[in-house]
């Protein structure tokens, strides 16, 4: 009888946690899907990307984006077959991917501590942070990168766990997920070179877990490992290069294109008006105007990428908090946080070209979902009082500053209310 009171109760907890999933990306999709057609034309980075598409649709050579490999280009196209060449068809993949991305963080987050309340916490805090959300809503590769690169971290824990969970047992069942790994991680490499640097937090992890004795992989496991994470994504990169060779080119041209995209990269030290130092991305000195006009007299029509200053700046005394966690106790979930930020942040502070905010985006859900976890301690230590306060005021900034993170029209009082800082104009 207890046995049964006890899987009923199982299934109820498992009913319970999707529904919460669902309704989080519902509501992630529905604040991210609607008005993709404003504005009508493209704005910023789409100009490059978007029209790439477009010419990879047409058959012919591209020429507008050369500078990155040709997967995000190739996805944003597949939006314009499905919903037209026109502004929803530009933006619509960037809001699908967008909207995964909070799936993922859930999963992330429930595999890593396994508290629904952390998963949740997580989900709706990357589904309202401005920066995230914004990028959802444009033609650029960087939420895509995002996604693939925490959908590899994702599948990478659920070998993970089951290894930890079950050292004894064959690991059949686990290794696909090394797989899945694998190919996430070759979908963001084959979107942007940058995420080689923050996918190192899997080998560091596994060197990590050996180095403590808390995991023995079979001598199979370490070749399916490597398969994984070597084979695999070479294999996806270079698949991502199709249209490529189908348009006559050869493998030596291919090459001397790797060899343009690294010096393009290595050389580019023009300024930019939005630019910033990879120092000041936490504390939010400097956003991006990737639109701005005035739609009537008085009337203003922006988008702004900006992160929620609300869980930005609260993140970071709790993200000392993980820190010390991980030192102090070697807690896994917290030493994969630490490892994870420090890694995918840090990189910037070696490279010279102009940077912009959103290269923070494969830090951010690290720092977010640190966050979480300390909102968990807190809520079991003094009540949940405190904590749904916090998450109503951070929602809040959401709704507040949505004209401005997705071109709603609105007064010049207004938005200059919104800026609170000279350098946020």
């Amino acid at each position: 009888m207890e046995h049964t009171a006890d899987a009923s109760g199982t299934r109820k907890s498992r009913r319970a946690a999707l529904l919460l999933l669902l309704g989080i990306v519902l509501f992630a999709a529905l604040v991210r899907l609607p008005r993709l057609q404003t504005p009508a034309h493209m704005v910023f980075d789409e100009i490059y990307y978007a029209k790439a598409a477009q010419q990879i649709l047409s058959g012919v050579e591209v020429t507008e984006e050369r500078t990155h490999p040709p997967l995000s280009k190739l996805i944003i196209a597949a939006g314009i077959r499905l919903a037209g060449d026109r502004a929803v068809g530009w933006r619509v993949a960037s809001a699908v991917a967008g909207t995964l991305l909070v799936a993922v963080i859930y999963a992330l987050a429930a595999i890593l501590f396994r508290d629904r309340f952390i998963a949740a916490a997580s989900a709706l805090l990357v589904a309202t942070d401005g920066l995230i959300f914004v990028e959802s809503r444009i033609a650029k590769p960087d939420i895509f990168l995002t996604l693939f690169l925490f959908g590899s971290y994702a599948a990478f824990w659920l070998y993970l766990r089951g290894r930890l969970d079950r050292p004894e047992e064959p690991s059949g069942r686990e290794v696909r997920w090394l797989y899945l790994a694998g190919a996430a991680a070759g979908c963001a490499v084959a979107t942007k070179w940058t995420t080689v640097v923050p996918l190192s937090t899997i080998p560091v992890t596994l060197a990590l877990l050996r180095g403590w004795g808390r995991i023995a992989l079979p001598r199979g496991d370490i070749r399916h490992i490597a398969a994984a994470f070597i084979l695999v994504p070479v294999a996806v990169y270079l698949l991502t290069y199709v249209p490529y060779f189908m348009l006559g080119h050869t493998v030596r041209e291919w090459i001397a294109h790797q060899v343009s995209m690294y010096e393009f990269h290595a050389s580019l030290t023009e300024p930019h008006p939005y630019q910033s130092h990879w120092w000041s991305w936490p504390v939010l000195i400097r956003p991006i105007w990737y639109e701005y006009y005035e739609a009537a007299p008085q009337i203003q029509r922006g988008i702004l990428a900006i992160g929620n200053p609300i869980v930005w700046w609260a993140s970071l005394p709790a993200f000392c908090l993980v820190a010390w966690r991980a030192v102090r106790t070697r807690s896994m979930p917290e030493t994969f946080l630490l490892a994870g930020f420090a890694i995918s942040y840090l990189q910037y502070a070696f490279i010279s070209r102009a940077l912009f905010l959103y290269h923070f985006m494969p830090a951010l859900p690290f720092l977010i979902m640190g966050l979480a976890a300390v909102m968990a301690r807190v809520r079991a230590r003094v009540g949940g009082t405190v904590v749904w306060l916090f998450i109503i005021v951070a929602v809040g900034w959401f709704v507040a500053y949505y004209p401005v993170l997705s071109a709603v029209p609105m007064s010049n009082e207004r938005m200059m209310r919104l800026m609170w800082f000279g350098s946020w104009i």
